[in-house]
């Protein structure tokens, strides 16, 4: 037992400098409260979500102590944002020759604009501008957690994420963002890209290109997954732009939007239309055309010269109305009649070499009616 004890002691306080070790290791900054005048609520959540990120970054740690830019600009007589004399300031109060410090606002309608900057060692060394969505105020939430990492990875040089490509078992090269970027082995490569949204190509001999998209977050890994399909016989491979495989499809595809949306458009029409008619057997319109509009006037033309409204607003809505018919019924059998012939030549190979069907309908509307002209090109 007396020889166990010295034993225990020595190995705790090895395991002790272990861990002074690990933390005097990593780099410590500080996190100023954002600042904030029309947006405290999402100020705060990012202020949390950008200390909780920091914390779970690799070689870094967060400074211990709260503290406020608000506060600080004030209790030091400094504006906001802090000139370089104030923020040499900030950092003699804050203990930190390294931290953090930024303003939020409303930007759009639904989006809030954050400006984050990095000031280390006496100068001001990067900022970033962020922008999202004015819905995220919980700092736990997983987007803003990522939206948090990026802009720290951003200010600190490290926003750069590994993504690990899947595409079954081809082997060829791979694109990011129109570059090359590397070589697929048996369907599988990692690249590390920089944070946020990029473009995955993977182009292999005798397959069709296989394409997706992936979001990288700094400092964390993601997947995108792609199915190469085999290219027809006799069409070139490897996305050759000059092949027309698949314009078949393409021309199927289209021919059912164009049935879709031909179609929807005719029975929209088809709504005005009938509207029209029950306007014209409107109660307050046939009492006014019988028992007051003199013989051989116009009922909405006299209606509105004596100031009847009701009469009057009957007469617009019929004019709206009749418009919208005559716009949206011929534009949608036009459209239904072109994808109705998409449809049909879609697999004959005449069709696939021929110029796709090119529809101009052009619209006149004015208050008392339209026209349409429409000119159609195959």
């Amino acid at each position: 037992m007396r020889r166990t004890l010295p034993a225990v002691l020595l190995a705790l306080g090895l395991l002790l400098t272990a861990i002074s070790a690990s933390a005097q290791s990593k780099s410590s900054v500080q996190v100023l409260a954002i600042g904030s005048d029309d947006a405290f609520e999402q100020a705060q959540a990012l202020t949390i979500a950008l200390k909780r990120a920091i914390t779970r970054a690799d070689g870094w740690a967060l400074a211990k102590g709260d503290f406020s830019l608000e506060v600080m600009t004030a209790a030091l007589g400094c504006p906001i944002p802090p000139d370089a004399g104030c923020q040499k300031k900030i950092s003699e109060k804050v203990g930190s020759n390294r931290y953090i410090w930024g303003t939020l606002a409303k930007g759009g309608r639904k989006e809030v604009v954050a400006v984050l900057r990095l000031w280390e060692n006496g100068e001001q060394k990067k900022d970033v501008q962020i922008k999202y969505a004015s819905n995220l105020t919980d700092p736990s939430d997983d987007s803003l957690m990522g939206i948090a990492s990026d802009a720290f990875g951003k200010l600190t040089g490290e926003a750069s994420g590994v993504v690990v490509v899947s595409a079954g078992n081809v082997s060829g090269k791979v694109f990011v963002d129109g570059r090359e970027a590397g070589t697929v082995t048996d369907g599988r490569t990692e690249l590390t890209l920089p944070s946020g949204e990029h473009k995955i190509v993977v182009k292999a001999e005798g397959f069709n290109d296989a394409v997706g998209t992936v979001t990288v977050r700094a400092g964390s890994s993601a997947e995108v997954t792609l199915n190469p399909t085999p290219a027809a016989a006799g069409k070139p491979g490897n996305g050759d732009p000059t092949g027309d495989a698949g314009t078949g499809g393409t021309s199927k595809i289209l021919g059912y939007i164009g049935v879709g949306v031909g179609g929807a458009l005719m029975l929209t029409g088809g709504y005005f239309g009938i509207q029209t008619l029950g306007q014209i057997k409107d109660s307050a319109y046939e009492d006014y055309r019988k028992n007051v509009v003199p013989d051989g006037e116009d009922t909405c033309k006299y209606a509105e010269a004596k100031g009847e409204e009701k009469v009057v607003d009957v007469c617009d809505r019929n004019k709206r109305d009749k418009t919208l018919f005559w716009v949206l019924t011929p534009v949608g059998a036009v459209l239904a009649g072109v994808g109705a012939y998409l449809l049909v030549s879609g697999g004959d190979e005449k069709a696939k070499s021929a110029k796709p069907a090119r529809v101009q309908p052009m619209l006149g509307l004015g208050p008392r009616g339209g026209e349409l002209r429409v000119n159609v090109a195959f």
